[in-house]
């Protein structure tokens, strides 16, 4: 800043000064002069513009002063293109994306010099960019979706992918031919659930099932998490469960990728099948999911336990996985080669380890697949590895920012998954927090001996996992609606099993298992897995484990997000802005509505809300994990109860055997509306009977039967229910707001 600037605005006499790039530095000082107006709107207008100048300036010399930072945004306006595209209410022209980026990218040329604006269209290209990357990728896909159950069909196709689940096994048909489906029609890949009592067949061999299938399932509510989307990325377009054992059929030829990947899932089914000689029940799942990846067979109890515990993340191969796995190679490459005294002297032996870990992690991580922590774990690494062969700092923020980059460009349709922002969020408030604090903790260890070192190793375990449970509460309030109480209690017993015994023996085990001597490495494998285990089920069973809440507004948590981004960013004191609009998603958290009636996609559940604001369902049976979501986003811990068979206490709602009715104003005249004093009435009909009641007196009717005769002023019947999912209804003054899970009107490609 110019010398004589003075942000603050005492001073208006000064000539004002400019930046080295021309550009006009406000100092405050205008054309009113030294003493106010007489008017106090005057006056107070001016104090006003006075104050966002002086804003407005400090602001511009903070941002020149941290322009080395301002690569780290790129892939934040990249994720803000690809929210834009999956938060339009329907399918956008496909030219639309690259059109927009082609349009920013020419006036980005054309800015010239004049900075704000430069950066102004920098951003807007890079949202063009992930508006683009999404929408192209959508458009490849293509990924038909079944449209209607169909079955039992034979359906014949190859073993792509192979899971074993708490009860069973689950695999992946890659090609499949569907005999009632035209090829246009069918998709490239089903999922098909095999019979308790079968064996999963070989990767790579094609296979005939006899299975009914249906639509992969759909968001269980309006705003809840998109099972359907995230298949139409995978390729899947159906699902289903068999009805006979897979029989197998002539081999059809592959590709070489498709190749390489059916050698590598029967890499992963005999590393499972050795785990499953020696271990049983929840341990040998642990390992499994340790050692190829696989975490589908964790029964839902022990994965609860976990979960509450904060203990999950130790399943998901990522950067405490893979840093180790890059770090014991690295340095045993390293030791052994420093042994050959002729090559230690004359080569860059330290180089050579580090390329040698970056092989060894890109293996590992084939043999895991490639999620998106794994993915985003394996590229810092690799960065990581990459500053040592260019002699670089090896921790840095940009490269989160690389991989963040890398990671939306090749999977952009990862960003609204909690895996993604998860992964992320918690690294980067790591590498910001490692920033700010290394250099004293530094000094505090380099002044002590082994003592302090000691007391250092355990306060940073305790750091890591609070910094990482405040970086991603708002993921999982948003997506899970529960956060770990206790999960740096976990943490300090879960990380150590599996950083000093667990992943070492792992890898030893991998060397083991070509010469059949892995049997007693799994065995200690095991005890490991118990240990964590145990520290789960302990501290999932303490009293306030989980702290439950409803599900968060977008506008909450994007305020939130944003201001977390803000603030770790950032380096100067004016990152401490952020906090601002944290501060205001905290409030507005509690704030969000929710729904007073909910609806099941067909018709079969019905969830309505009483005097007291407590949630009640149509049934005790049946809903399973749609209706455990409802009470979960609702601030509960699972399935809400069902209501009484004549009704609620409150006679909000009352019951008989044909249906229900619903008074959604009874204790909230505040919202009746002037046309109904007495409140509304809403009709459940369960039958052709109460429906036809029904239809002369209620002010919207819900209806488990065809309702083509109903002349009630709103009818939810099941075609409604058929093309548009879920329902989600709030009663307000002006009238009923519903929410459904598709838009006919605007279909999206994976509806």
């Amino acid at each position: 800043m110019h010398p004589e600037a003075d942000p603050a605005g005492e001073d208006w006499d000064r000539e004002a000064p400019y930046l080295s790039n021309g550009s006009y530095l406000a100092t405050g000082r205008s054309e009113f002069g030294a003493d106010p107006p007489p008017s106090d709107v005057m006056w107070i207008t001016h104090r006003v513009f006075a104050a966002l100048a002086s804003i407005v300036a400090s602001a511009y010399v903070n941002l020149v002063e941290e322009r080395e930072r301002w690569v780290l945004w790129v892939p934040v306006f990249l994720g803000a293109g690809i929210a834009l595209y999956f938060a339009m209410p329907g399918e956008p022209p496909s030219w639309s994306g690259l059109l927009f980026t082609l349009g920013a990218f020419g006036l980005y040329l054309l800015a010239g010099e004049r900075l704000p604006l430069r950066l102004a269209l920098g951003a807007l290209l890079a949202l063009g960019v992930g508006f683009t990357a999404v929408e192209a990728r959508t458009t490849w896909l293509k990924t038909p979706i079944l449209q209607r159950p169909l079955g039992p069909v034979p359906v014949e196709g190859r073993v792509a992918n192979v899971e074993r689940l708490d009860k069973g096994v689950r695999v992946t048909l890659a090609d499949p031919h569907i005999p009632r489906l035209a090829p246009e029609l069918t998709p490239p890949a089903v999922r098909i659930r095999l019979r308790p009592t079968d064996t999963a067949p070989p990767a790579g061999t094609r296979v005939r099932i006899l299975a009914a299938l249906r639509p992969p399932p759909d968001s269980p509510e309006p705003g809840a998490y998109d099972f359907r989307r995230s298949a139409f990325y995978q390729g899947i377009g159906a699902v289903g469960f068999a009805f006979k054992t897979p029989e197998v059929v002539a081999p059809a030829p592959v590709g070489v990728v498709g190749w390489i990947n059916d050698r590598v899932v029967a890499l992963r089914e005999l590393i499972a099948d050795r785990v499953a000689a020696r271990l049983s029940g929840a341990p040998a799942m642990i390992a499994i999911a340790l050692l190829n990846g696989e975490q589908t067979g964790i029964p839902s109890d022990d994965l609860q336990a976990m979960r509450v515990s904060g203990l999950q993340h130790i399943l998901s191969i990522s950067g405490l996985h893979i840093s180790l796995v890059a770090a014991l190679f690295y340095f045993f490459a390293r030791a052994a080669l420093a042994l050959w005294e002729r090559v230690a002297l004359r080569y860059p032996i330290k180089k050579w380890a580090a390329a040698f870990a970056i092989l060894a992690t890109l293996a590992y991580m084939m043999l895991v697949g490639a999620q998106v922590p794994t993915l985003r774990s394996v590229l810092m690494t690799a960065l990581a590895m990459v500053a040592i062969l260019a002699d670089r700092s090896v921790l840095s923020p940009r490269a989160i920012a690389v991989a963040g980059i890398l990671c939306l460009l090749y999977q952009p349709e990862q960003l609204p998954g909690p895996s993604f922002q998860m992964s992320f969020g918690a690294v980067l408030a790591l590498i910001s927090a490692y920033e700010v604090l290394r250099d004293p903790l530094n000094r505090w260890r380099k002044d002590g001996g082994w003592l302090r070192r000691a007391a250092l190793f355990v306060g940073g375990l305790c750091l890591t996992s609070i910094i990482s449970t405040i970086a991603t509460m708002p993921f999982c309030l948003y997506h899970f609606q529960q956060v770990a109480n206790y999960g740096v209690l976990a943490n300090l017993i879960g990380i150590p099993i599996t950083e000093l015994w667990i992943m070492p023996l792992c890898l030893l085990a991998y060397v083991a298992m070509p010469f059949h001597l892995e049997g007693w490495i799994i065995d200690m494998i095991g005890w490991g897995c118990e240990g964590i285990l145990w520290t789960a089920r302990v501290t999932a069973a303490l009293p306030g484990a989980a702290l439950h809440g409803a599900a968060l507004s977008d506008l909450a948590f994007g305020l939130m997000v944003g201001g977390g981004l803000w603030l770790m960013l950032w380096r100067r004191r004016w990152r401490l802005a952020g906090l601002a609009p944290i501060a205001l998603g905290c409030v507005l958290a509690p704030l969000t509505p929710r729904p007073d009636m909910v609806v099941s996609g067909g018709g079969t559940m019905v969830a309505v809300r009483d005097g007291g604001g407590k949630l009640w369902l149509s049934s005790s049976r049946g809903g399973g994990f749609e209706v455990e979501t409802w009470g979960k986003r609702d601030g509960g811990e699972g399935r809400p109860p069902a209501w009484p068979t004549v009704g609620t206490d409150d006679g909000s709602l009352r019951c008989d055997s044909l249906g229900c009715l619903y008074h959604p104003d009874l204790y909230r005249p505040e919202r009746r509306d002037p046309a109904t004093p007495d409140g509304r009435l809403v009709a459940i009909a369960w039958t052709r009977d109460a429906l036809a009641e029904d239809c002369d007196n209620a002010d919207l009717v819900i209806s488990r039967v065809p309702a083509a005769g109903c002349d009630a002023p709103r009818v939810i019947g099941p075609d409604v229910l058929a093309a548009r999912g879920a329902h989600a209804l709030y009663f307000e003054r002006g009238g009923v707001r519903i929410e459904t899970v598709h838009d006919p009107q605007s279909k999206r490609p994976w509806d």
